[in-house]
């Protein structure tokens, strides 16, 4: 039970980093939209960092919300989101530290 209050809790505070950029509120998101986009973030930020640890609950949670509750289009649409979030965060990233600031803001998800 802990793990999984620790988990909502990050993915909360995970997708209000980058909430103030996206047109659309945190409260219309659902879960599996804050999921789904999450990953998509994290897996951007995976390739472009070069992390070597990925969360495997966080891809089987995005996995299943998208087969069960987003469908594969609209799955793939939120994340692609998520992964044009970082992006948009890389750019804005004058100092180059984003990729240290991601692994603090993600402990249990990524690790170098």
């Amino acid at each position: 039970m802990r793990n999984f209050l620790v988990t909502i809790f990050t993915l909360l505070v995970g997708t209000s980093i980058y909430a103030a950029q996206e047109p659309q509120s945190l409260v219309g998101q659902t879960h599996c939209e804050k999921t789904v986009e999450l990953h998509g973030f994290l897996s951007r930020a995976q390739l472009d960092c070069n992390y070597h640890y990925s969360s495997q609950e966080l891809i089987h949670e995005a996995e299943k919300c998208t087969k069960h509750e987003l469908g594969d289009k609209y799955g793939k649409e939120v994340m692609r989101l998520g992964m044009d979030q970082f992006e948009a965060r890389k750019r804005g990233d004058m100092k180059g530290h984003l990729c240290s600031t991601v692994l603090k803001e993600f402990p249990n998800y990524i690790k170098k």
